[in-house]
């Protein structure tokens, strides 16, 4: 059932890359226009990473201009309870996730914003990697 549904949506996205990309015209000169394949993958590993053993965003909250979502350490630590549950991990997990939050979080660019972020599609791929 989730390998349907995965291919249904990944296949959703596909034609809706498709129909963008032929709505919108070919480029210059005739030629295609070439995809931001950086963003492209994002989207698609988000897509991939969209299910309940996986760290989420906050609703609404846009990714930047690479396509990367960013959360809050606190706001991931807050969703390591659900994270537990879903890939039904034992409690003594719980450090391991809250010190993998740890490893992946990096300060704001700007430093004058705020303190430090989570790269979430990053934070996932390693949960996925220490799941292993």
């Amino acid at each position: 059932m989730k390998r349907l549904l995965f291919s249904f949506i990944a296949g959703l996205l596909l034609a809706s890359i498709a129909a963008v990309w032929w709505f919108t015209g070919r480029g210059r000169d005739g030629e295609p226009p070439i995809p931001d394949e950086k963003r492209v993958a994002m989207i698609e590993l988000e897509n991939q990473q969209s299910g309940p053993g996986y760290f989420h965003a906050e609703a609404g909250t846009q990714p930047d201009e690479e396509g990367v979502r960013w959360i809050e350490p606190d706001k991931a630590a807050a969703q390591i309870d659900r994270v537990l549950r879903e890939r039904k991990l034992e409690e003594g997990d719980r450090e391991k996730l809250t010190k993998l939050i740890d490893e992946v979080s990096e300060p704001h660019p700007s430093r004058t914003i705020g303190g430090n972020r989570v790269n979430l599609a990053r934070l996932n791929v390693a949960l996925d990697a220490n799941a292993r």
